[in-house]
């Protein structure tokens, strides 16, 4: 939706050329693509922590989550 803003031109505020892409694009608008966005966010972050633990593991420091 910033892009969207960004895009729009005119001397509106912020508020404003929100509310017109709202009215636009409307409720399922604005949540359309959530569902990819959060499998994406969880896959990257996940395999972060793995090469932290692996990385932390092959220097012989103790892997996250053990006591």
């Amino acid at each position: 939706m910033v892009s969207k803003i960004n895009n729009l031109k005119g001397n509106d505020s912020v508020g404003k050329k929100a509310a017109s892409i709202y009215k636009e694009i409307g409720f399922g608008g604005l949540w359309r693509g959530l569902t990819t966005r959060i499998v994406m966010i969880g896959t990257i972050t996940g395999l972060q922590w793995c090469i932290y633990d692996t990385f932390k593991v092959a220097t012989g420091l103790q892997a996250s989550g053990v006591k």
